[in-house]
């Protein structure tokens, strides 16, 4: 399912780069080519695009919300075969000792524990 929205995701913001450059700047654009014969009517034309552009917006915000509901996550497995190499290398490595404190050191002011 996942896999799938994120193909309409794909789709979506194909079909919207494709209308926003079709919409009409400040000095021409589709309405101009339609202008002469009048088939949809400058105004119709500019409400369908721009009803569209909003309609892809939606659209978009709405697969990009679901999708992040969507997303597969990765489980905490008890099982040691899915550890990486250097979780191994972290688990089979043993702590390093430290050496004690001697006897004789000498105290600073934040040791008070003697």
């Amino acid at each position: 399912m996942y896999t799938f929205i994120i193909m309409l995701i794909i789709i979506v913001c194909a079909l919207m780069v494709l209308i926003v450059l079709v919409q009409k700047p400040k000095g021409g654009g589709v309405n101009a080519a339609f202008a002469p014969t009048q088939l949809m009517g400058v105004q119709r034309t500019t409400d369908l695009v721009e009803k569209m552009t909003w309609g892809l917006t939606v659209a978009l915000f709405v697969l990009v919300v679901g999708s992040s509901f969507m997303t597969p996550s990765k489980t905490q497995n008890t099982n040691d075969n899915d550890k990486s190499l250097i979780q191994e290398q972290i688990d089979n490595t043993a702590a390093p000792v430290l050496p004690a404190k001697p006897n004789n050191a000498p105290q600073t002011p934040a040791d008070t524990s003697k």
